[in-house]
């Protein structure tokens, strides 16, 4: 994706706030300071884009336009807890669902990389279509210790169809740090999880208990099904999702399951930061 300056015949942004200040779900988070309010951005840009003055039918429209939404954090009793927040919800929204993060994403404004996206946009003169990219931010749940994200992006920019993904972040509330299942989960635990992860994935896929997953039409490594770490904790059970491509064809779709807690409480970690859902 190419940055700097920006030359095109049409460009719009707008930051807007979508809603007064939110408590946390937790009281005992509340009872912290922290707090978010959900922010929007929007920017397009191309030859005929749609405005306040002027209406065009999305067939003849011919324009890329990128929004993004999310929480942003704050706090008076923990303000470097809610900065760290915030700049990992920053990293989540300028980066792609999948792969690492680039030095060039580090150092990008929501700003630069909507015009980015855009400047790409407007110098491919092999563009017949509209462009999209929609990125946002959602807090799913919390409790008094963790702090679970979802992230999810949707976009066209040509080809036969558009792209999408979500991805799950726990966070440990404590330091706004990323928490992984090995954190919250009993050494040896993976075996036993990806059993109950296998009921709760054929439950959601309406599967038979014992057919075969490659039959089925799914592409796990020697027909064995694994878990991935695009986790999320809810107050149901630990969420799993597999997006398209990941393991199965585009035509199938994602596939988003949960597994509930007692299911799982012998492999929760009993002092841990999920230890409350423990036997």
């Amino acid at each position: 994706m190419r940055l700097p300056f920006l030359p095109m015949i049409l460009l719009a942004s707008v930051l807007s706030a979508c809603d007064n200040s939110n408590k946390f779900a937790d009281e005992t988070v509340s009872s912290l300071g922290i707090s978010y309010q959900m922010r929007e951005f929007k920017r397009q840009g191309g030859s005929k884009c749609p405005s306040e003055t002027a209406t065009v039918k999305a067939e003849d429209a011919l324009c890329a336009s990128v929004k993004f939404s999310y929480p942003e954090i704050s706090s008076v009793t923990q303000p470097e807890l809610a900065t760290k927040m915030n700049e990992l919800i920053k990293q989540q929204l300028l980066d792609q669902i999948e792969g690492t993060p680039s030095e060039l994403v580090a150092t990008q404004s929501l700003e630069a990389f909507a015009d980015s996206f855009i400047q790409d946009y407007t110098q491919d003169s092999n563009n017949f279509t509209s462009w999209e990219l929609e990125r946002s931010v959602r807090i799913i749940h919390n409790t008094n210790t963790l702090l679970t994200l979802l992230f999810e992006e949707f976009g066209f920019t040509g080809g036969a169809h558009p792209f999408n993904g979500s991805r799950f972040i726990v966070l440990n509330l404590a330091n706004a740090q990323p928490v992984s299942l090995d954190d919250l989960m009993n050494p040896g635990y993976e075996a036993a999880l990806n059993v109950a992860g296998e009921k709760a994935f054929r439950e959601a896929r309406q599967l038979t208990d014992h057919s075969s997953l490659e039959e089925d039409g799914f592409n796990f490594a020697n027909n064995a099904f694994v878990l991935n770490d695009n986790y999320g904790v809810n107050k149901d059970g630990l969420s799993f999702i597999f997006n398209s491509y990941e393991v199965a064809p585009y035509v199938m779709g994602p596939t988003e399951f949960t597994i509930p807690y007692e299911d799982i409480r012998s492999l929760i970690r009993p002092n841990g930061l999920l230890g409350s859902k423990a036997q």
